[in-house]
């Protein structure tokens, strides 16, 4: 019973450190070390990382989010969409699946071990003889250990862990897609918002213009046409309004779905944005971006995939060496008086696999080679997702200083139509022209901002950041 008692003791250690790679393999936070703890107890050192890593993840989980009904900002939505979007949740599941597919790889070479106990009663009877009672009971415990193929383990454990990396990675790029997204609609929102203040300050004018131009009618110093003119110009901008608010509403849902929430009602949106203006030329932005991209990281692990899975295709050629240990009790009658102790090792030489060896060869190198052109082709999709953000930041950074003077310009030139028509020297047609160039050239800024923050969400999005 001692050897029995010491063989389990040692298995379940084993156990225990296998079980403790897989929590560490899962998180993804590292903690500090305890004070006073000896560097020679990494199972207890192990403990407190994943309890600390559990601690970390649960604080995170409960995370208060801010509320929909107040003003929110931009990294307010961020943090909402995190929170609630699907693809985000699915990468993460994703993770998980990952790392417990990593833990299983591992877990191979631990031992297994189990206890078993049966008992039996049978009543018989056969001719000539008397009725018969027979019953019995056996027990057993059997723990062992074999490992066959140490290489093909191996690259299937380096396999796993480029599986997780590459996981984590996808994880990264889905979150900076759904960060670009949320800004992009809500600068959208933001922008439309602000449409509707433009047009109504627009629709106030153009009313304003129709109740003078009505009395100067009626003081017979304007003709109707003028009144007729003002009215429809009045109509039109009424019109206008009501397509900005309409497209409001629609880019109110847009945001909604974007963030993970179903909503109908308006959002209340923190006007004051603060946008940064990035110092770093085209070069920098796609040098960064071929470093830093997830996608791109995601794309360099899957060709190592490839590479380890074409060596073990090339493997099944060897010879392939098995090693292996097993220790058993049983006995009788609830006693374990009996032990074996086995240690085994064997050879397995291929000969012939009806060519099955050959074409799983041939089938690594294909994957080989599609897996190296799709990283080709992810490289030219990056270089170009930065060349068009940065173009469009650049034309947006230039065209929004042209915008303001250009307002400014259209201010003074509506104030003066206005001012020519009150005194009865300029027309209708003129004083018209200029309030619509005004509100235009308000618009026009408006557009330019608002591209220029889209576009410089795309372009940190191109470049693998937030």
């Amino acid at each position: 019973m001692k050897n029995l008692t010491f063989f389990l003791s040692l298995l379940i250690g084993c156990a225990s450190v296998g079980w403790s790679q897989e929590a560490l393999a899962a998180a993804s936070a590292s903690a500090p070390a305890i004070p006073g703890e000896s560097t020679s107890s990494p199972l207890l050192r192990q403990a407190h990382e994943e309890a600390a890593a559990a601690l970390q993840e649960l604080a995170q989980s409960q995370k208060e989010l801010p509320s929909l009904d107040g003003k929110l900002s931009v990294q307010d939505c961020v943090d909402i969409a995190l929170a609630h979007s699907p693809k985000v949740i699915s990468a993460r599941l994703a993770v998980q699946s990952a790392a417990v597919s990593l833990s299983n790889a591992k877990n191979v070479l631990l031992p297994t071990v189990s206890v078993s106990g049966n008992a039996d009663f049978t009543n018989s009877k056969e001719p000539g003889f008397a009725r018969q009672n027979n019953h019995g009971t056996d027990t057993g415990v059997n723990a062992g250990l074999s490992i066959s193929g140490l290489t093909d383990i191996g690259r299937t454990i380096q396999t796993q862990k480029l599986q997780l990396s590459r996981a984590k990675m996808d994880l990264c790029d889905t979150e900076n897609s759904l960060v670009s997204s949320v800004k992009s609609a809500y600068y959208a929102l933001l922008s439309a918002q602000r449409a509707v203040a433009i047009r109504t300050q627009s629709r106030d004018l153009y009313q304003e213009q129709y109740d003078r131009t009505q009395a100067f009618y009626d003081q017979g110093l304007r003709p109707k046409v003028d009144v007729t003119t003002a009215e429809v110009n009045l109509n039109n901008e009424i019109l206008s309004l009501i397509r900005a608010k309409n497209l409001v509403k629609t880019r109110t849902a847009t945001l909604a779905n974007v963030l993970g929430v179903p909503r109908d009602t308006p959002f209340t949106l923190d006007d004051e944005i603060q946008v940064e203006k990035p110092e770093l030329t085209f070069e920098e932005a796609l040098t960064r971006a071929y470093e830093n991209r997830p996608d791109v990281r995601s794309s360099k692990a899957a060709l190592q995939i490839s590479e380890i899975q074409l060596r073990q295709a090339k493997a099944a050629y060897w010879p392939t060496f098995t090693l292996g240990a097993s220790f058993s009790k049983s006995g009788d009658e609830f006693r374990v008086d009996n032990d074996q102790t086995r240690l085994f090792a064997g050879v397995e030489i291929p000969i012939f696999s009806a060519l099955k060896v050959h074409n799983g060869v041939k089938q690594a190198r294909i994957n080989l080679a599609g897996a190296q052109n799709s990283d080709r082709s992810l490289a030219n999709d990056v270089y170009l997702q930065v060349q068009s953000a940065f173009i469009k930041m650049s034309e947006a950074a230039e065209s929004i200083p042209v915008a303001e003077s250009t307002v400014e310009k259209a201010k003074e030139n509506m104030d003066l139509a206005r001012g020519r028509y009150n005194e009865g020297i300029g027309d209708i047609i003129t004083l018209k022209d200029a309030e619509v160039s005004y509100t235009d050239a308000e618009l026009n800024l408006l557009t330019a901002r608002y591209d220029y923050a889209v576009a410089l969400a795309e372009l940190k999005q191109a470049i693998g950041t937030r």
